[in-house]
């Protein structure tokens, strides 16, 4: 297969596909900084929309990332499985390079459900967007 263009420069196709999603789209999971969990990603022209700017799908990415571990990967508990039933951004300033960093907290959790709130920060500091979402909670299977 040929190789695919991106914005002027040639991507080699890949043989393999990537191991996971983090791989992919290069996210850095760092865990819980006190009641927050961090999520980092290096900008490339990978990340850039038409325009030049990072894809806003690529913030929600950071976003759903970072908010989703902070329900279901707890620093204090067994690690849950459930996904994202919606999720609401309000993105505040364009970004074209540097480092993103992300940050999901858990809000509130029922027993099938949870609320969640997080935001993404440019390398300087500053406020890039603001998200928040409802978890859907997977019954155990192993539960009886």
């Amino acid at each position: 297969m040929a190789d695919l263009q991106c914005r002027g420069s040639a991507v080699p196709e890949k043989s393999t596909p990537p191991n996971d999603f983090n791989d992919l789209t290069g996210l850095r999971a760092l865990g819980f900084k006190d009641d927050r969990y961090v999520i980092e990603l290096d900008i490339h022209s990978t990340h850039h929309n038409v325009m030049g700017a990072v894809h806003g799908g690529v913030i929600c990415t950071l976003l759903d990332a970072a908010m989703a571990r902070a329900f279901l990967q707890p620093a204090d508990a067994p690690q849950r499985q459930g996904a994202t039933l919606e999720m609401k951004v309000n993105f505040l300033r364009g970004v074209v390079d540097g480092t993103l960093t992300a940050y999901g907290q858990l809000i509130n959790s029922t027993r099938r459900t949870a609320f969640v709130e997080g935001w993404v920060e440019n390398q300087a500091g500053q406020l890039v967007a603001k998200g928040a979402a409802t978890l859907m909670l997977f019954e155990n299977p192993n539960r009886k």
